[in-house]
């Protein structure tokens, strides 16, 4: 899938609408914005629709890569090596309580 970019028009513009600030409440950066997209591009693919700082776009990030892959996860498209390279050859149990 290839990354779209913001010509200087899109991107003027989306200046424009956040009035030159960061799209995350509370935070008032104005400098070093870059173009972001709300919902991963990993499940919903297009142009960035928001301008973040560097501080919020790493914690964006953070929590865009548990979605992705929720979603790829519930859509089946990870594979079993995948899986097994990550977390193992082992399933790990859920922790059910021992009988006596």
């Amino acid at each position: 899938m290839p990354r779209l970019y913001l010509t200087a028009r899109e991107y003027d513009a989306l200046l424009k609408r956040q009035r030159g600030t960061c799209c995350v409440r509370g935070c008032k950066a104005t400098e070093g914005l870059i173009a972001e997209h709300s919902t991963p591009n990993a499940i919903y693919p297009g142009k960035p629709d928001q301008l973040m700082c560097k501080p919020c776009h790493k914690v964006k990030t953070l929590r865009d890569l548990k979605a992705i892959a929720k979603t790829k996860r519930l859509n089946g498209t990870t594979s079993q090596f995948e899986r097994r390279k990550k977390y193992g050859s082992k399933l790990r149990g859920r922790g059910f309580e021992k009988r006596p």
